[in-house]
């Protein structure tokens, strides 16, 4: 009977069975339910006169060839997915990875629950500090193949997880179950907040008296049920829902000799998270370079194989220069910047592989503030952006199908929907989103009394009071180039969009102050990247947590987003009208837009014998241990 559920809400996923694996945008966590708390609703959440509502739901159809999903599928069938040439591995070399990043690496590498962002999550997944404990499968769920495999029972609301492998930490530690424990010791911890923790999502409250550890009522959390040998841990939850299977909990264990007896708040900037962090991934430690470079060495008893590579150096490289460096043959891999493939269609020394991003750009709007001491997003009627007749007007002024072609080489595309392209089988098709569309802008504001009183061509709004929009913007490449496509395309309807404090941030200061300065009121709009896990379920983002900072809010939303994890939604049916009704609620009320999607770019030098961007292989088929190179030297 188990089997049966499980595969029923396993069809939903057929669509996108062959996507992209996760990698954190902006730095987000795993997608996690909803908290469920009860706060003001939002008058930004009752429908406009031109809102709709949901019709039937999911993609059991192909798209239509003009929609945005079936333009960047027709795309990536262009680009190979995976290689193998074949070729032995000849020792001796160094392998290069490159980072693509304007902004330094923040250094939070040990720990595994302290991550924020991507380039962070990169270098700890190949040391093992943030990895999970479970292999992947292409349907996006817990597999089979990793440290542990599993079982659950819906009725009892019990996962087991069984080690399978003897797995040791980098200092030759036998790593158990109990680390995991710890992991979620630590996410609960009371101080784990002030600290910039970020991960512990109501999925993770969802266990079993979490809470009253969080609150120092116990001294263990009584969910957790480890074995004598602690190479068996069943978890209780007080529900299973069904995203559990997709990684909607935590799995990535934490070192407890290492870090149990440091006061919480001493971790994120001791040496054990940024200048020695301890895995137990194929790759370990030799010595860090803060904020620029990472240099690693194989790790000989790495669980699934010692690897091929006997060293790695991962170093930031600035965006504009990966074309000349991939050219010159100093870097084995990179994520290929768009902008530059115009230029470089046919290189001779790299060659590209195509997967799908599960990531979109958005623009999004400052909507309340966040309560640190009850860890929730609340509401505030005075917000400058509080009417979702000028949210409307704003998306429909951008044409970025035009961007897409334009400046990042068709490689980028005008999103389709509020989902990533990941969870394509999801998607309510029907949901028309905003298309380029400046005269029906202006109608709006118009008729919601947006007016160019002083005749200046900017808009009023409907108070008389002159409007002007602040836009904190990270930067980025080419960031001068959209900004200024953005802010001449508002213009042209008449709102005036100006920099937050006349110029874009460093990326790792503005989301300091988009997620821990709540009481910043300067900053009207932002401009980020989501980068979704494999759960579909967006309240990671978009609920209850710090993670959120449109700090958009009602009860509404937060019906939406619970049903997505009712037990109910174990029928493939409700679960498919419960994501229709999330995308319509989306569009109706519009507290964030998505802009663009895109397809990735990995370029990877000729001497690499193997490469492969599929999700869900399983660590035998597929990893870092297993990635060869055919010379000492990349080709030039």
């Amino acid at each position: 009977m188990k089997k049966a559920i499980l595969c029923a809400f396993i069809l939903v996923l057929m669509a996108f069975a062959f996507t992209g694996c996760a990698n954190d945008g902006d730095g987000g966590p795993p997608a996690g339910q909803a908290d469920g708390g009860a706060v003001a609703p939002s008058p930004a959440a009752t429908p406009d006169a031109g809102a709709q509502q949901p019709g039937d739901a999911g993609t059991a159809e192909a798209p239509p060839v003009e929609h945005p999903l079936a333009i960047m599928e027709a795309v990536l069938q262009t680009f190979p997915q995976y290689f193998d040439t074949g070729a032995p591995h000849v020792p001796g070399s160094i392998f290069e990875y490159a980072i693509a990043s304007s902004s330094p690496f923040i250094g939070l590498f040990g720990g595994s629950v302290f991550w924020t962002e991507a380039a962070d999550n990169t270098v700890s997944s190949i040391i093992g500090t943030s990895s999970s404990l479970f292999s992947s499968t292409p349907l996006l769920q817990f597999g089979q193949e990793g440290v542990v495999n599993w079982t659950y029972d819906v009725g009892a609301g019990t996962m087991t997880l069984n080690m399978q492998h003897d797995v040791y930490w980098h200092d030759g530690v036998p790593l158990t179950l109990d680390d995991l424990v710890f992991a979620y010791e630590l996410m609960a911890h009371p101080d784990y907040a002030s600290v910039g923790g970020v991960r512990f999502t109501a999925a993770n409250r969802n266990i079993v008296g979490i809470m009253d550890f969080q609150a120092g009522l116990v001294d263990h959390i009584p969910g957790f049920e480890l074995s004598n040998n602690n190479r068996t841990l069943t978890i209780h939850f007080y529900s299973f829902t069904p995203d559990i299977p997709y990684f909607s909990i935590w799995s990535a264990p934490a070192p407890r000799h290492i870090f149990g007896d440091m006061e919480l708040t001493d971790i994120p900037n001791s040496d054990a998270v940024r200048v020695n962090p301890i895995g137990w991934g194929p790759f370990m430690v030799e010595h860090i370079v803060p904020g620029e470079a990472v240099h690693l060495v194989r790790n000989e008893n790495f669980v699934f194989g010692t690897p091929y590579i006997e060293q790695m150096i991962i170093r930031r490289v600035n965006p504009d220069l990966v074309p000349e460096h991939m050219a010159n043959g100093d870097f084995d891999f990179v994520l290929f910047p768009t902008l530059y493939f115009a230029d470089h269609p046919n290189p001779t020394n790299f060659r590209y592989l195509g997967s799908r991003n599960n990531a979109y750009t958005y623009i999004s709007f400052r909507l309340g503030h966040f309560d640190f001491d009850n860890d929730v997003n609340v509401f505030d009627a005075h917000r400058e952006m509080n009417d979702v007749n000028l949210r409307r007007a704003m998306a429909l002024a951008l044409n970025e199908a035009e961007l897409g072609e334009i400046l990042f080489n068709g490689l980028q595309f005008a999103t389709g929907n509020f989902m990533s392209p990941l969870h394509q089988g999801f998607m309510d098709l029907s949901v028309p989103m905003f298309p380029y569309n400046p005269a029906e802008a202006m109608r709006i504001l118009d008729e919601a009394g947006f007016i160019d009183i002083d005749g200046d061509g900017f808009r009023e709004n409907p108070a008389g009071e002159q409007l002007v929009i602040n836009w904190a913007v990270p930067d980025q490449p080419q960031v001068d180039l959209i900004v200024g496509f953005y802010m001449q395309a508002w213009a042209d309807v008449g709102l005036n969009v100006q920099l937050w404090q006349g110029r874009v941030h460093d990326r790792n200061y503005l989301f300091d102050v988009l997620d821990f300065d709540t009481d910043n009121e300067e900053i009207h709009i932002y401009m980020a990247s989501w980068t979704a896990g494999f759960n579909p379920d967006p309240s990671g983002r978009w609920g209850h947590t710090v993670w959120n900072p449109s700090r958009y809010t009602s009860d509404e939303w937060d019906a939406v987003l619970a049903r997505l994890v009712s037990m109910e939604a174990w029928d493939t049916a409700y679960l498919l009208e419960a994501y229709s009704a999330m995308q319509w609620h989306l569009y109706n009320v519009v507290p964030f837009f998505p802009t663009r999607w895109s397809i990735d770019l990995t370029a990877v030098n000729n001497r690499v014998a193997n490469y492969d961007t599929r999700p869900g292989l399983p660590p035998s088929q597929f990893g870092w241990h297993t990635v060869r190179l055919s010379a000492a030297t990349p080709y030039r």
